[in-house]
């Protein structure tokens, strides 16, 4: 006999109910760097959900011959009620699938580069020389090595990939290091693209900048790029209190000589321990322990780090890549996958 629309709204409820249970559990277990016991619990939490899907399915498929739901209308609470349903249904397998593989496998924290003149390493420096001329075309002024002030460098721009490359692997130190919302800072920023870029990875991306007229231009275009949190400070590194606030500082050499230097041990005495610092230039290279840095890799450093670094770096390979996630309209996933999306997005395994 085939159940009535109220008893197959009860069943699919009472299976969302379960199978929201079972992810609750899931999640509370997920968090790196899973040790045997963790995969185990989470395999077996898994599998109990299986029979519960299966259900929610038959229920739902059910729905289908009813004739009492093709007579709704399409905005009824009871026909959008099973479309939610299906809608989870759908997402369950890609869900799983990010599950596994996030517990399966390590991801280096810099991968391997591309081969020089294949297509990937072209569409990466195409990508750095597009942004070399907007950065032009933005800037109040023609970019220059030296500004008017002595000491102070002027807007020079930092290849985008390279930049993004250490921003990501930061990004992941921080979440291994259980900042969930870490916050970035450019020292220097010039009219703030690393910052326009920076506020997709973190949950506050900030600019530091000398020049008046690079601020202002900068503070407009986070603003037109959808970005009102995000600001420019209009201020000088050799007196700015607030390097402590932040997670990741990135100095691309603002100044040089004497000022730098100074600039350096400010930021370095300032920042808290565990500060990430992607600091792409040579100078540093040659002082940077002296400041109470250590190197991770290339030009990203960390400050006063916590012991043992190698057991953190152990846990960032296994902190996923993924965006975090800014829904403009809600997420479709609502029901009993959401604490499963939650948790895979809190360690860069969502979407």
């Amino acid at each position: 006999m085939q159940p009535d629309l109220p008893s197959l709204t009860r069943i699919c409820q009472a299976e969302e109910t379960a199978l929201r249970t079972i992810f609750e559990g899931i999640a509370a277990a997920f968090a790196p760097p899973y040790a045997p016991k963790i995969r185990a619990q989470i395999t077996s939490l898994m599998t109990l959900a299986e029979p519960h899907r299966h259900a929610l399915q038959r229920a739902h498929s059910f729905h289908l011959q009813s004739p009492a739901l093709r007579a709704l209308p399409m905005h009824a609470p009871e026909r959008q009620y099973f479309d939610a349903v299906l809608r989870h249904l759908r997402l369950y397998p890609t869900a799983i699938t990010r599950l596994q593989s996030a517990l399966r496998h390590r991801l280096p924290l810099f991968p391997p580069p591309p081969p020089p003149f294949g297509p990937e390493a072209q569409t990466l420096a195409l990508h750095s020389r597009t942004w070399d001329r907007m950065h032009a075309h933005l800037s109040p002024h023609i970019p220059n090595l030296y500004h008017d002030t002595p000491g102070h460098h002027g807007d020079l721009p930092y290849p985008s990939t390279d930049f993004l490359r250490y921003a990501m692997a930061a990004r992941r130190i921080c979440l291994a290091m259980d900042k969930h919302a870490p916050a970035f800072l450019d020292v220097g920023c010039g009219i703030g693209l690393k910052v326009l870029q920076a506020a997709e990875l973190f949950a506050q991306a900030d600019g530091l900048e000398y020049e008046p007229a690079h601020a202002a231009a900068g503070q407009t275009m986070l603003q037109r790029g959808g970005w009102p949190v995000a600001q420019i400070f209009h201020a000088d590194a050799l007196t700015f209190e607030r390097y402590g606030d932040y997670d990741v500082l990135y100095v691309y050499k603002p100044m040089y000589g004497a000022a730098l230097e100074q600039m350096e041990a400010r930021l370095t005495g300032q920042a808290r321990p565990g500060t990430l610092l992607i600091a792409p230039y040579t100078d540093f290279t040659t002082r940077f322990e002296t400041m109470g840095c250590t190197r991770i890799e290339g030009f990203l450093y960390i400050i006063r780090p916590p012991k043992p670094l190698p057991a953190l770096l152990q846990r960032a390979t296994t902190v996923g890549c993924a965006l975090p996630a800014r829904p403009k309209n809600g997420y479709a996933e609502d029901g009993f996958l959401a604490p499963l999306h939650l948790a895979l997005r809190r360690w860069g395994h969502g979407d």
